[in-house]
């Protein structure tokens, strides 16, 4: 499962649906009801909002042999916006369900938050305030990745879930053992341990804020960049 936006609206696609045969066939449609046709002859449903979406993604896009790879199955295909499985902004950054996540008084499940709900966040400046939930993200499956700290914090995330050390600064989880992990209290922790776990589960996220603002949180009191970082809304 990955995610688009269009419209400001977030659109979770399933895109292991759409073969190699059916993206390079895609190519030739100019409206969601020609793709939603050209799906449904290779069995395959797609809604008016995952054709509309995934007929936005591929504009003024050009598919090669190799390109054609990436877009089936659900790999990241448009090249101006990759960087190895970092994807601008379909690839999922989330947390387990039981992720504790700092609101004002106490903590709350990532899983739990609503829109409009309160939680701690930072500015700019790294100052500690009060933010809100303005977006949550739909829930999808993923590998899950442990990511221990040396303060013996542990976070069950994505490879892509990115961790906050200041304003623009930031590095994937995945690529983050020896790394520096802000805390709460202004210290750091180091990153420890990376484990890929290969096991899926449902995991989830949510947008604090808005374009201007850092988009963060702290997951069992570590700084966690939410799913959008700076330029990646409302495309």
């Amino acid at each position: 499962m990955i995610i688009f936006i269009i419209g400001g609206k977030i659109i979770p696609i399933d895109m292991t649906k759409i073969t190699k045969e059916m993206a390079a066939k895609a190519l030739k449609c100019e409206t969601a009801d020609e793709l939603i046709a050209l799906a449904k002859v290779s069995g395959v449903t797609l809604t008016k909002e995952e054709a509309e979406a995934y007929l936005a993604d591929l504009e003024d896009v050009e598919l090669d042999e190799k390109a054609l790879d990436k877009v089936a199955g659900g790999s990241c295909y448009t090249q101006t916006s990759c960087n190895d499985n970092e994807c601008n902004p379909a690839h999922p950054k989330c947390f387990t369900g039981d992720s504790e996540v700092a609101v004002p008084g106490g903590v709350k499940c990532i899983k739990d938050l609503k829109v409009g709900d309160k939680v701690i966040t930072l500015d700019a400046s790294g100052k500690e305030i009060v933010g809100v939930v303005t977006e949550v993200v739909p829930p999808t499956e993923e590998e899950i990745v442990e990511v221990t700290f040396s303060n013996g914090t542990l976070w069950r995330t994505t490879e892509s879930q990115t961790l906050y050390l200041g304003h623009e600064q930031n590095y994937l989880v995945k690529d983050a053992k020896g790394k520096k992990a802000l805390l709460r209290d202004g210290g750091t922790a180091t990153v420890t341990y990376v484990k890929f776990t290969g096991k899926r589960e449902t995991v989830y996220d949510v947008l604090i804020g808005e374009e201007e603002d850092e988009d963060v949180i702290f997951v069992s009191g570590i700084a966690a960049e939410g799913y959008f970082t700076k330029g990646e809304r409302g495309l």
